[in-house]
């Protein structure tokens, strides 16, 4: 599953320094409860169930004007990786988020589509509230 899409920003440095850095993008994840250099601990919700997942940045890198992250999570059920791309182009960010996730629980597999879309709004918020806010 693919998303992708451009929000507006107000300072080109501030952005440069935010993605910069793999720990801004942590701070950025919703739910996040524990953090160890690249791993993370996080407490999920998909539909109906709360579930605690732990992660890990297996990739990040910032060049020029661009990140490139990986990122892992594995819950119960639920195992996913998160490859996306974040550019500065003028007074935007660009962002393209690919998703693929082993879902093992029968039914869920929607829902866990859903969660992903608002996963990625929420980061894309942060990150944006994060850049303009300094």
């Amino acid at each position: 599953m693919k998303i992708s899409g451009e929000v507006d920003i107000k300072n080109v440095d501030r952005a440069e320094k935010f993605l910069s850095s793999y720990e801004n993008l942590i701070n950025c994840l919703p739910g996040v409860t524990e953090v160890k250099g690249r791993e993370f601990s996080a407490k999920v919700k998909i539909g109906f169930l709360s579930l605690e997942a732990k992660g890990e940045v297996k990739f990040y890198d910032f060049k020029g004007n661009m990140s490139t992250s990986i990122i892992e999570v594995k819950g119960v059920g639920v195992n996913s990786t998160i490859t996306s791309k974040v550019k500065i182009v003028g007074n935007k960010l660009l962002y393209e988020v690919d998703y693929e996730a082993q879902v093992n629980i029968k039914g869920l597999e929607k829902i866990v589509e859903k969660q992903a879309n608002k996963i990625s709004e929420e980061i894309i918020t942060c990150t944006k509230q994060r850049i303009n806010e300094g």
